[in-house]
């Protein structure tokens, strides 16, 4: 099993505030059954210098050296015009080293999310809509355009603890429109990583879709499929 978004790399963002915070979401990791990680720190137009997060994912390497969870370095992109350009000048982080971003939208302003993944597969990329449970704006006919224009859908395993991002997730998962369930653990407490309720839902309603949600690989969204 793999989660694809996650901020236990420390010290970077809003995620994991040090070592020890981190070495505990590891840990849950680890009796969740998850073999993959790939550390997802926030980048965006004022945060575009991928050095100092090498740096801290060397360190955070190391220093896990005794857990058994392979991590992987990416970000998660908040999108604004200009990120193609950007990671072809390699100011920013796909998933290790790949062709596969993840990237955030606004929960504010609506954006054409559909448009936006299609040029970023133009540009050779291939996208991940991160959280896509969140963005309010977006209508039942999106979610389709998006997976038609080359873009993956990925939603939080929090998402069916709420009343509404419980119904989009509920309808995306009856439509076979999920391609990952992750995290986006950013602590132990307040946002850790749990996937309890997930996986007793999508194998309680969704039974043959639990293998190709809970027992993928980094390979399932690095490779050309």
């Amino acid at each position: 099993m793999i989660d694809i978004h996650s901020h236990i790399l420390p010290g970077v963002d809003d995620g994991a505030k040090d070592a020890e915070v981190a070495r505990r979401m590891a840990e849950r990791y680890r009796e969740a059954g998850v073999a993959e990680v790939v550390c997802t720190p926030h980048m965006d137009a004022e945060h575009r210098d991928p050095a100092p997060l090498k740096e801290a994912f060397a360190a955070f390497q190391e220093s896990m050296r005794s857990v058994p969870v392979r991590f992987y370095l990416g970000s998660e992109i908040y999108y604004y015009p200009g990120m193609a350009d950007d990671l072809a000048a390699g100011k920013l982080l796909p998933f290790g080293g790949s062709r596969t971003v993840l990237v955030e939208f606004s929960t504010r302003q609506e954006t054409e999310i559909a448009d936006i993944v299609y040029d970023l597969g133009v540009a050779g990329y291939r996208p991940i809509v991160a959280h896509i449970e969140r963005y309010w704006y977006l209508k039942k006919e999106d979610y389709f355009l998006i997976r038609e224009s080359g873009g993956r859908i990925q939603i939080n395993a929090g998402a069916f603890a709420h009343e509404h991002t419980a119904k989009t997730a509920m309808f995306l998962l009856k439509q076979k429109l999920v391609d990952a369930i992750a995290s986006d653990a950013h602590d132990d407490v307040r946002r850790p990583v749990d996937f309890a309720l997930a996986q007793k839902t999508v194998r309680r309603k969704f039974p043959r879709q639990y293998k190709a949600l809970f027992e993928s690989d980094f390979r399932t969204f690095t490779e050309d499929n």
